[in-house]
């Protein structure tokens, strides 16, 4: 299947939502006999929701809940993983030593950024963000997310930025605080993610090569159209044995 484009714009850049079935924005089938249907009708119980962020200016600081802090804050749980298209920084876990008493201090000090953990991200990192983590996405950095399908995000901190309407947006502290997993380490850079929602592993197309769906699903995206290339070739590129077959190609 492939999907008409569904772009939210907001006041940092722009989240394209490449594959969702989630009931706020599910994706519209652009071929085939289910052409014109959204993704929700077709496979209501679509697990995850794969995502292009464009940071133009940095996010917001955030949390989101899991299945145990969902249950006191509200909302839906959400692990996400990123894997950076266009290098920059990113914030992702909080310095040792840090709990609520400093992250409250940060928030009133307007020093955030003291208390978090920055990584110079490269192209083709891949950092896996479990609901509990506080996180955010730094100035100019492009990234590819796949996250359980959830639309639920927590806000901390927003540095000092004012939203369309000329005043501060919302901020989430309780139950932000509710849902911050203390315990968790600093997260490191890697290729590949296996977590209980999804897998994420990524494949150099240059050469003949056979993926095996390891779920239900398989999604694809591809960048700098290696994929394309070997098909028009003729080689033989995909087997996958899961329900769906989900292709997304990077302009």
């Amino acid at each position: 299947m492939k999907f008409e484009k569904n772009l939210h714009t907001l006041v940092w850049g722009s989240e394209s939502w490449e594959i969702s079935a989630h009931n706020s924005s599910p994706s519209i089938i652009a071929d085939g006999c289910e052409k014109g249907r959204s993704l929700a009708e077709v496979e209501p119980k679509f697990p995850v929701l794969a995502k292009v962020i464009d940071a133009k200016t940095r996010l917001s600081v955030q949390v989101h809940p899991n299945e145990r802090t969902a249950l006191v804050a509200g909302g839906e749980p959400k692990t996400e993983m990123w894997c950076v298209l266009e290098s920059g920084p990113i914030y992702a876990g909080l310095k040792p030593g840090v709990g609520a008493a400093e992250v409250e201090r940060a928030i009133a000090d307007g020093k955030f950024e003291d208390i978090l953990v920055k990584h110079d991200a490269k192209k083709y990192d891949t950092f896996f963000i479990p609901g509990g983590l506080v996180h955010a996405i730094g100035d100019g950095v492009k990234l590819y997310e796949v996250q359980q399908s959830s639309n639920t995000t927590y806000r901390l901190y927003d540095w000092g930025r004012v939203g369309a309407d000329g005043k501060p947006r919302e901020l989430h502290v309780e139950k932000s605080l509710e849902c911050i997993d203390f315990s968790l380490a600093v997260p490191e850079p890697v290729k590949d993610v296996k977590c209980k929602f999804f897998n994420f592993t990524q494949h150099d197309f240059t050469e003949e090569r056979e993926v095996v769906a390891e779920s239900d699903y398989l999604l694809i995206y591809e960048v700098d159209k290696a994929l394309s290339t070997l098909l028009r070739r003729g080689e033989k590129a995909i087997v996958a044995p899961g329900r769906v077959f989900l292709t997304q190609v990077e302009k």
